[in-house]
């Protein structure tokens, strides 16, 4: 039996599986993600820190943010994509929270936010020490869930 698909995606980490979601989310395409072991062999999982976002508008900014990232990177990050990474960063992090992924919050509700190496300001989400474990969790779960995506074992 020949099985037909719209998209084809190759790799199971969290490249392959977050566009995978985004494709699905219009409930239009078939989208079969090959990876060739199982999606729990992502080298993701094994990323302990968290992820830099601007998540306090209070207290934090994006030209702060990008700014600290160019230094960190001794002014050789190429400022163009830097400031988009950092100005996009808030809505992968929606797009993570929206597909089940969570992050460690205050009592108040409000994320449990670090500071690193580089950064000025609180703005590390993570969840406990292994912040990738949980994203590769999440995204697990909801590819899995997803009517849209079939995953293939190569």
């Amino acid at each position: 039996m020949v099985k037909k698909y719209d998209f084809l995606v190759i790799g199971g980490g969290v490249a392959g599986m977050s566009f995978a979601l985004k494709i699905a989310k219009t409930q239009k395409y078939r989208i079969a993600l090959c990876c060739k072991t199982t999606l729990d062999e992502a080298n993701t999982a094994k990323a302990q820190g968290g992820i830099a976002s601007v998540t306090n508008l209070l207290v934090d900014d994006f030209d702060k943010h990008i700014h600290d990232t160019m230094v960190a990177g001794d002014w050789l990050s190429d400022p163009s994509a830097v400031e988009q990474v950092v100005r996009n960063a808030p809505k992968g992090i929606e797009e993570l929270l929206h597909w089940g992924v969570n992050f460690d919050k205050n009592t108040d509700g409000s994320f449990d936010l670090h500071r690193e190496g580089g950064h000025s300001e609180f703005r590390i989400l993570h969840h406990a020490d292994d912040t990738g474990a949980e994203i590769q969790r999440g995204l697990m779960a909801a590819v899995r869930n997803n009517p849209y995506i079939e995953i293939i074992l190569l």
